[in-house]
């Protein structure tokens, strides 16, 4: 089959970068082809196969928003009409459904949904004028991509779908390659804690952890950090780390090659994080504790065996009510027998997401999904929206770059 992956990317290399590399490496080696259209491969190409034909279109790309544009563009890259076209957010999901009705060739979109509030905070429909974009492309998610197009890849975000706009969608256990990664061999050291990912919003444990790092060397514990990551929020916690006196107990490593992030586990006795880099954690069998999104409050479900499997996230009927100081300290309290059973726990719960069991089941739900609705009287309304935005010199009430503060706390809609 031809794939066509649509994607905004900014060039930084993040968790749908990977995933669209890893998808691109399993699809290329089963005899598909891949096509990507992106903003921006530029950290991040080099990872891609050979053989997929990656299409950087730079500031060209906001043509693909406008039917018209987006036809004039396809026209000029003379690329194959593709019979799958994924796409990996509601921007690109909007585009996708516009190049399957510009095609004409009847391929089936998949339309994937890889982050949490998207519809409560980022895409609240509520707090959008009727003319702004996103509510177009929301509207169009819902009305005219069917529910077995959906992919999720936490129940908890099928679950805001479900309560915010009454729609369905599918739990797709995202997939994780350990063959990325180098050899390592697991030599657990008490008492090292370890987190790798972006030290900026959504992951604000690493803002808690120093005050976790203090809490369980007031109990008595001989605990280290090892933090790798940057971003902005690494300022604020070098200050918290100076003004707690942890400098020795803490070290923020910077970058780590991604291909090394086994080796920089080897000695880890817990991982803290989110996301992909806990479950690639945990096929290493790492006893983890999970952090969840936006937290600053430092509550988990604990590790990721308790979380639903091939899920990312916890039901929303049940919200994190353990505290992160707690559950690092139970698994430094194991002993060596249950340190191994937790080890096989976390293994064994993640094996959903191992690249060949994500990818078959991938393709099973390209089988399965039902074609879109092409409705090219909405995609032209885009163009007479452009146009009142652009008389009315308005914006969103929802202003550019916030982000919930907090799971447990109500997320507003404006």
């Amino acid at each position: 089959m031809d794939f066509l992956f649509i994607y905004s990317s900014p060039g930084v290399l993040g968790g749908i970068e990977t995933l669209i590399v890893r998808m691109s490496r399993w699809l290329v080696k089963n005899q598909h082809r891949v096509t990507l259209l992106v903003e921006s491969p530029e950290h991040w190409a080099h990872l891609l196969p050979e053989e997929v034909k990656c299409v950087a279109l730079g500031k060209r790309f906001p043509e693909l928003y406008y039917y018209f544009h987006a036809k004039r563009l396809w026209q000029s890259l003379n690329l194959p009409n593709p019979d799958v076209i994924k796409s990996f957010d509601i921007g690109s999901s909007w585009i996708a459904c516009q190049l399957a009705a510009i095609t004409g060739s009847n391929s089936k979109v998949l339309a994937g949904i890889y982050n949490p509030y998207v519809f409560k905070w980022y895409y609240a429909t509520e707090s959008l004028h009727f003319w702004d974009p996103k509510k177009l492309y929301v509207n169009n998610f819902l009305e005219n991509i069917p529910a077995n197009a959906r992919l999720f890849c936490g129940v908890d975000q099928i679950e805001e779908l479900e309560e915010v706009h009454r729609r369905q969608g599918v739990l797709w256990p995202i997939p994780i390659d350990t063959r990325e990664f180098d050899a390592a061999t697991r030599k657990p050291k008490w008492g090292k804690i370890v987190s790798v990912g972006r030290l900026s919003p959504m992951k604000e444990y690493n803002l808690y952890m120093i005050e976790v790092v203090k809490e369980l060397t007031d109990r008595g514990h001989d605990v280290s950090w090892m933090v790798y990551g940057t971003g902005e929020y690494e300022a604020p916690m070098r200050e918290a780390i100076k003004k707690h006196g942890l400098e020795r107990a803490i070290t923020l490593a910077g970058a780590v090659p991604y291909k090394c992030f086994w080796q920089v586990l080897e000695d880890a006795y817990v991982f803290v994080g989110m996301g992909t880099a806990n479950l690639e954690a945990s096929l290493f069998k790492v006893p983890n504790v999970t952090a969840v999104a936006y937290d600053r409050d430092g509550l988990t479900w604990g590790p990721v065996h308790r979380l639903p499997q091939g899920s990312l996230g916890h039901v929303s009927s049940s919200p994190p009510t353990l505290k992160v100081v707690d559950e690092i300290e139970r698994i430094l309290r194991l002993d060596p027998s249950d340190y191994a059973a937790e080890q096989e726990s976390v293994y064994n719960h993640v094996q959903v997401h191992s690249i060949g069991a994500s990818m078959e089941r991938f393709i099973e739900l390209v089988r399965e999904a039902t074609p879109i609705k092409q409705k090219k009287s909405l995609y032209c309304a885009n163009y007479l929206f452009w146009f009142l935005r652009r008389a009315l010199k308005r914006k969103s009430d929802v202003p550019a770059g916030h982000h919930p503060m907090s799971i447990l706390h109500p997320v507003k809609q404006v």
